[in-house]
């Protein structure tokens, strides 16, 4: 028995009450601590909510930051491989006046095979950890899907229970928009990507 509940009984004991008056009034009783208790609980769960939200967010800087890194890589591989194939023809068209460099250049010609080649494994690889990336995304996405749900599903139980406490709505609302932007940089962020 709490503090106010032993105030209102006490203050109960010099006034006389039939049952039914007596029922209702422990049954307001009752129904305050039920509210107090989802209020506990819904703010224990907006808690855990923002932690989970601070924790994805790192991560997904994280996944951009690994993007980046891999598209500027991807187009500097492109641009050797351009240099590269362009250095080759020229070898070839001059290759009747240049035969006194021919074995130099068999050199160079080789090291950049052995180049491209190492450069063409790197980039595979490349391509499987921006594979895995993209599922890592996948699953990120669907968590803040996750989220979302939640988040509506407490709105929902603020809507039945607590009518009066608009300021969780702004809260939900402010969690929500958030995700969205995220959702839509990441998608901007593919599209940019493949590009």
């Amino acid at each position: 028995m709490t503090e106010q509940t032993k105030g209102v009984q006490n203050s109960l004991e010099g006034v006389t009450m039939g049952d039914e008056e007596y029922e209702e009034v422990a049954d307001e009783l009752r129904e305050f601590h039920e509210l107090q208790n989802t209020k506990i609980f819904l703010e224990t769960e907006n808690n855990r909510l923002r932690n989970q939200i601070e924790i994805l967010t790192g991560e997904l800087k994280g996944i951009n930051i690994a993007m980046s890194s891999a598209e500027a890589y991807l187009v500097s591989y492109e641009n050797r491989r351009k240099n590269c194939a362009e250095n080759i023809e020229k070898l070839k068209s001059k290759r009747d006046v240049l035969m006194a460099e021919i074995s130099n250049l068999h050199l160079k010609i080789k090291a950049a095979r052995e180049d491209e080649e190492s450069s063409s494994n790197l980039r595979e690889r490349l391509k499987d950890e921006l594979h895995d990336i993209k599922g890592e995304k996948a699953l990120v996405l669907k968590r803040l899907n996750d989220i979302k749900t939640g988040l509506q599903q407490i709105s929902s139980d603020r809507d039945v229970k607590l009518p009066y406490l608009k300021w969780y709505d702004e809260i939900l609302k402010q969690a929500y928009n958030v995700f969205m932007e995220t959702q839509n940089r990441m998608e901007v962020s593919l599209i940019l990507r493949k590009r």
